[in-house]
């Protein structure tokens, strides 16, 4: 069982897309998850619920979740929304094999335009994870 575990800021945007669309993908012996290095609970954004649903994803049941070293631990595959969140990861002592950067910029507090652009990115940088073979 491989575990894909994708990390952002709130776990309100961007990794809720990346977790909603891998999952779509229906990859048996994969679990997904998403977490943020500050969340707290909150409900998915409202953009980046449109963003998915239209894209035909359900993610409205989404609610962010805080990173703990139990995450690293767990997963297989460590995918950051940002340099950042891999640096933060890598200063914690995660091993930095299983970390990659998707570079996807924070779509938050934009309008819905710009979270169909993240969508895409995310959709994009997944699908060639994927034909790279490290998803």
């Amino acid at each position: 069982m491989k575990t894909v575990l994708f990390v952002c800021t709130g776990n309100t945007c961007r990794s809720p897309m990346a977790e909603g669309y891998l999952k779509s993908k229906g990859i048996k012996g994969l679990t997904v998850l998403s977490r943020g290095i500050s969340a707290d609970g909150s409900a998915v954004s409202e953009n980046s619920l449109l963003a998915m649903k239209e894209a035909g994803i359900d993610i409205s049941a989404h609610k962010s979740t805080q990173l703990t070293y139990e995450d690293t631990d767990l997963a297989s595959v460590i995918l950051c929304m940002s340099s950042s969140h891999a640096d933060l990861l890598e200063a914690l002592g995660v091993d930095k094999l299983k970390i990659h950067i998707l570079g996807v910029p924070d779509p938050y507090g934009s309008g819905l335009d710009t979270y169909r652009t993240s969508r895409d990115e995310i959709f994009a940088a997944i699908d060639e994870l994927i034909a790279d073979g490290v998803i």
